[in-house]
């Protein structure tokens, strides 16, 4: 099988090479590694890294004689603040290159698409939760989160009467190994960092908003199963489970035995208040479920970050 990943050398890209690694598998990965990291592919296989932009002329170059069978497209720009920030940019990255990818896969004998979208952004404000795939609030809070809706739309309307189908699993908030303690998003691995090393977490907003953190194997598992199955899919990928970012703070300062408390600062401007996904659909579609608990993974940063 011929495997494109986009995104490959990111903290859930590569957790899912390393998933797709056999002699069966020839995949071709790109990465830009603005966030991700080469030496997060510091295993063997049989795989190939190209250090780019995969929307540069030369890259869809490389991927139109590739002629994968399957493509994972996980590049993205991740930052709700940089999307603020720079919507032009988010918008190069979220919605203009991932549409030249896809013309590329329409003229090519690609059969599946699997993109990873933002659960916790395409919704706007959710009324109910947790949320399931039809409950829309309004708009996304954020031109990221926009970004992410208009291309779940574009590939709807770009793939109809085409051999190419589609999977587009919208993810709650993932954590796990390899995710960048030092970064803007991934606040499991930022608090960890800031308690391994004696320091304050930071908290922004009053720690009440809620978020459902989903570990990346478990996300890992639901991209792999919706690459074999040759259906359309629209599927929310979290545990169910509503987590306030107090509870969190909590959680590993009890984990830590540590008497440091965290430093509250004003809320960032695009967040959400509450963020919880119904799975129910997932699992029936996919015949998939979560199997590790908060607990469990937090373990596993803390084991990463110290080793």
């Amino acid at each position: 099988m011929k495997i494109l990943i986009t995104g490959g050398a990111g903290f859930i890209g590569s957790h899912l090479v390393e998933g797709l690694l056999s002699n069966e598998n020839e995949i071709l990965i790109f990465d830009n590694c603005l966030t991700g990291k080469k030496e997060n592919l510091e295993f063997t296989g049989n795989f190939k890294f190209i250090n780019d932009d995969f929307g540069s002329e030369s890259s869809l170059e490389k991927i139109e004689k590739f002629d994968p069978d399957i493509c994972f497209h996980l590049a993205a720009q991740s930052s709700v603040v940089v999307s603020v920030e720079n919507p032009a940019l988010d918008f190069e990255h979220n919605i203009l290159q991932p549409i030249k990818l896809i013309q590329v896969l329409l003229k090519s004998n690609c059969k599946k698409l699997v993109f990873t979208s933002s659960g916790g952004t395409i919704f706007g404000e959710p009324s109910v939760i947790p949320t399931a795939e039809e409950d829309y609030a309004d708009e996304p809070e954020s031109p990221y989160g926009v970004a992410k809706k208009r291309l779940n739309e574009l590939i709807k309307i770009m793939t109809k009467n085409s051999n190419l189908k589609y999977s587009i699993l919208n993810l709650s908030n993932v954590y796990g190994p390899r995710q960048d303690p030092h970064g803007e998003a991934g606040v499991v691995s930022i608090f960890a960092n800031k308690y391994l090393n004696n320091e304050e977490p930071i908290i922004f907003g009053d720690g009440e908003q809620t978020r459902d953190y989903i570990f990346v194997k478990d996300v890992v598992s639901a991209l792999i199963k919706a690459s074999t199955i040759d259906e359309n899919h629209f599927l929310n990928i979290g545990t169910g489970v509503e987590t306030s970012v107090n509870d969190l703070a909590n959680s590993m300062k009890s984990q830590f035995n540590s008497e440091i408390n965290p430093i509250y600062k004003p809320a960032r401007e695009g967040e959400l208040n509450r963020s919880v996904l119904n799975n129910t659909k997932a699992k029936k579609e996919l015949d998939w479920k979560p199997e590790h608990d908060l607990d469990y993974g937090m373990k596993q940063v803390f084991n990463w970050l110290k080793a």
